[in-house]
């Protein structure tokens, strides 16, 4: 059984997590992940906003979301859960559900009604069977119930 934590990410991890946050998001560069990362975390961090991560035995990232609760039209307070990040070599089920889990759990205790997960398109390359993103939200009670589209300007 694998032994994963979860923590708030530290202002000294910021540079860790950047090739995680990289392979998710191909397009960001150093210096404005750590403009996001240093907004969201330490003394930017509230109970509505944060980044948490998932750690592996080994002490490595292996897992990262960012997230903020806000007023839904359909749902009340929602846990809003952006850039769902789970990448082990190992386990990738495993860390998405601990994450999934305590999202669920943050969500709760914060008198939230529902959670929306959202996942980078090009993010979730592993085919269902081999523990894809989506298909793990799915198997946790997740269903499909708008669909994101964005246009750069």
């Amino acid at each position: 059984m694998r032994e994963l934590t979860i923590h708030p990410l530290e202002i000294g991890q910021i540079d860790q997590v950047f090739p995680l946050v990289q392979a998710c998001v191909p397009g960001i560069d150093l210096e404005d992940w750590r403009a996001f990362g240093r907004d969201r975390i330490g003394a930017a961090a509230t109970a509505c906003q944060g980044i948490q991560c998932v750690v592996a035995e080994q002490n490595y990232i292996a897992g990262l979301c960012i997230y903020r609760i806000e007023a839904c039209l359909f749902h009340g307070p929602a846990l809003i859960a952006e850039h769902f990040m789970a990448l082990d070599l190992f386990d990738r089920p495993a860390v998405a559900n601990a994450l999934a889990e305590f999202l669920e759990d943050l969500g709760r205790r914060h008198g939230c009604s529902a959670l929306h997960t959202s996942i980078i398109e090009g993010a979730d390359r592993l085919p269902e069977s081999a523990g894809g993103l989506a298909s793990i939200l799915r198997e946790r009670g997740h269903a499909v119930e708008s669909l994101l589209l964005c246009k750069v300007l």
